[in-house]
């Protein structure tokens, strides 16, 4: 910003270098730079920069890794998975069904072999329940809900539900608050490590959870509700 303040005035003198001055400006600001180091050699988990919302990724094996939520925008998690060198994804898992955290599975299906995808059983609210469960019959999948404490593998990955506890599939309130609560959780072993993952589950749902599993015991656990 400094030197394009202090080089403008002789600059835009010059319409050739004027010009030259924008474009290199211009790519600065939108381009893609390299981030040297990401992902790490051997990584287990990556959380995407998804901006507001959850994409996380677990490594399933060469290629291969579990996706758990989907963050608001198709395009930034595609490009995450795509510098993970992720071209499968055995599993997609919805936590829930606000808009940052399913409105960019399109991302995550589009050009790559996807097995299955499990959600909560909160439908709520309705808009994204019907996005997602749209999105899933293209792609010849069904959207179905997580079993309450059933154990599942996909390659390095091993994967619990802890919450919610059993149930039919119910309709929300719509206030936001049920649907967060709502929240799939999940117990993960990958690369040696145990990984919570909470979703935006609520204090009122921390608490039932806290109790539910005393003396539950992690490695990493991936602070509900963004970290607020």
């Amino acid at each position: 910003t400094v030197v394009v303040a202090l080089a403008a005035p002789v600059l835009l003198r010059r319409p050739v270098a004027a010009l030259t001055m924008m474009v290199v400006v211009a790519a600065f600001v939108v381009g893609r730079w390299p981030t040297p180091g990401w992902p790490a050699e051997g990584w287990v988990l990556a959380m995407c920069d998804v901006g507001q919302g959850d994409a996380l990724v677990l490594r399933a094996g060469p290629g291969a890794g579990v996706v758990v939520d989907a963050g608001p925008d198709p395009g930034l998690v595609d490009d995450c998975l795509r510098r993970l060198g992720v071209t499968e994804v055995p599993l997609v898992v919805l936590t829930h069904f606000h808009a940052d955290h399913v409105d960019g599975l399109s991302g995550v299906v589009d050009g790559r072999r996807v097995g299955a995808v499990v959600t909560t059983r909160v439908l709520d609210p309705p808009g994204g329940v019907a996005d997602v469960s749209a999105l899933a019959r293209e792609q010849g999948l069904t959207a179905g809900p997580s079993s309450y404490g059933v154990t599942s593998t996909y390659g390095d990955v091993t994967l619990q539900v802890l919450w919610p506890r059993p149930g039919p599939l119910v309709e929300g309130s719509g206030d936001g608050s049920s649907a967060n609560d709502a929240s799939v959780v999940l117990l993960a072993e990958v690369g040696g490590l145990r990984v919570l993952l909470t979703g935006d589950v609520e204090p009122p749902g921390q608490a039932d959870l806290a109790r539910t599993l005393p003396d539950l015991d992690v490695d990493v656990l991936k602070v509900p509700h963004h970290g607020s």
